[in-house]
């Protein structure tokens, strides 16, 4: 599998190594391919043998004159150390990704990974579009590769034992404090072979009718958001949001009750903006249904007039009336954020508020999230694309225009 994923021997790659025998022997495997490679290592500095696993990796990788880039995060929020562990570690990935120009991030993933996620997510009662681990994925605009998934645990173990890698058994998965360790030790490592084939079929055939669904509703609903009319009228409304999900977040899981729920809401809402998790939200709203990515908020400052474009306005030195804005040099420096709750204008019919305009113009809560204003250095909002200047910034021959 390694070589059926990994066809680009000439490109650099970055690879998520903890110690363990999983990756450690990903790690040997991609050497003797030649790869050329950078590995991060994240050390929470959690247990006594964290910074033991740490030292096996860099002296591996510095005889073998491999870079290694170490993170040493710092929890401030003391709740679900998992959900958190994984933020900042892809964060980290992230990082190197982009400064390397990585083709893929590599990780050490194997096939009881895999069942553990399946297992896991069957006693929960929840699934995403997809049981299991996919060999390939993305995140945060990152191409993940897991050539390890046709291996055993066992199999890893006994490939480092007999190639003379070395690697370090993280004590806490002996623990039973997780749901996956349970599972592990529970069931997958007491299963024989003909379990381990039943549940692997089991996943595949799951995952199959998942891939025909999918391509049903690409077809059908070729657009970003669907009509309620269109979501009424659809008998599989469940499968429908968890795809609609799956197009922001392919590798969120989730309950079914709590699926059951959203398409509940979306069905009696005539607006709603729903928490899901991962930033994402559900969107019912003005006869449409969708599912929202918050992305982090945008702020300019500008110290003088500029003429520039973002992906959400655009400030030019011509434009409409409606579009006009004239500043002088006590108004800078200027800043250009996202409305905020709170924010209002002077105009002259007296002052309006930006949430009042945004609720009457009936403008989508994926557009009024990102809305601009631009706020002077007294702190007054004194343009909204939409409303226009306040009423002490007009002026017929206005010095600059936000077009939106």
């Amino acid at each position: 599998m390694i070589s059926e994923l990994i066809k680009d021997r000439q490109s650099e790659y970055v690879m998520g190594v903890s110690g363990g025998c999983d990756s450690m022997a990903l790690l040997s495997l991609c050497l003797e391919r030649g790869l050329k490679l950078t590995v991060c290592f994240v050390n929470y500095k959690l247990r006594k043998s964290a910074d033991d696993e740490e030292r096996l990796v860099r002296e591996y990788c510095g005889e073998r004159g491999i870079e290694v880039r170490t993170l040493y995060p710092v929890q401030k929020d003391p709740d679900n150390f998992q959900k958190w562990a994984r933020e900042v570690r892809y964060a980290f990935y992230k990082e190197v990704y982009d400064e390397k120009r990585a083709t893929a991030l590599l990780l050490g993933h194997q096939q009881d990974d895999h069942l553990e996620n399946y297992l896991m997510a069957r006693e929960r009662g929840s699934h995403g579009w997809y049981y299991g681990i996919q060999p390939e994925t993305s995140h945060h605009g990152m191409r993940i590769l897991r050539p390890l998934l046709d291996m055993r645990k066992q199999d890893t173990r006994d490939y480092c034992l007999a190639n003379g890698v070395p690697f370090h058994d993280d004590e806490s998965n002996f623990s039973d404090k997780y749901q996956r360790n349970r599972i592990r030790h529970a069931l997958i490592e007491k299963a024989d072979d003909r379990q381990i084939k039943t549940w692997l079929r089991e996943i595949a055939e799951f995952n199959e009718g998942q891939r025909k669904k999918l391509a049903g509703f690409e077809k059908k609903y070729p657009g970003e958001k669907i009509t309620r009319a269109q979501f009424e009228e659809e008998p599989a409304k469940e499968d429908l949001i968890r795809w609609l999900i799956s197009r922001k977040k392919p590798d969120l899981t989730l309950s079914g009750e709590f699926v059951r729920e959203l398409v509940r809401i979306a069905l009696n809402s005539r607006r709603a903006v729903t928490d899901i998790g991962d930033d994402l939200q559900l969107v019912a709203e003005y006869g449409n249904i969708y599912v929202f990515e918050k992305k982090e908020k945008y702020e300019y400052v500008l110290d003088e007039r500029k003429y520039f474009d973002t992906e959400y306005f655009a400030i030019r030195d011509m434009g409409k009336r409606i579009e006009s804005v004239n500043v002088t040099d006590e108004d800078f420096p200027l800043t250009i954020r996202c409305w905020q709750e709170g924010d209002a204008i002077e105009l002259r019919y007296g002052r309006k508020k930006v949430s009042r305009f945004l609720i009457d113009r009936k403008i989508p809560h994926d557009e009024r999230y990102f809305w601009p204003v631009i706020v002077n250095s007294r702190n007054e909002v004194i343009f909204v694309p939409g409303i226009g200047c306040d009423i002490k910034h007009f002026c017929i021959n206005a010095n600059m225009f936000m077009l939106k």
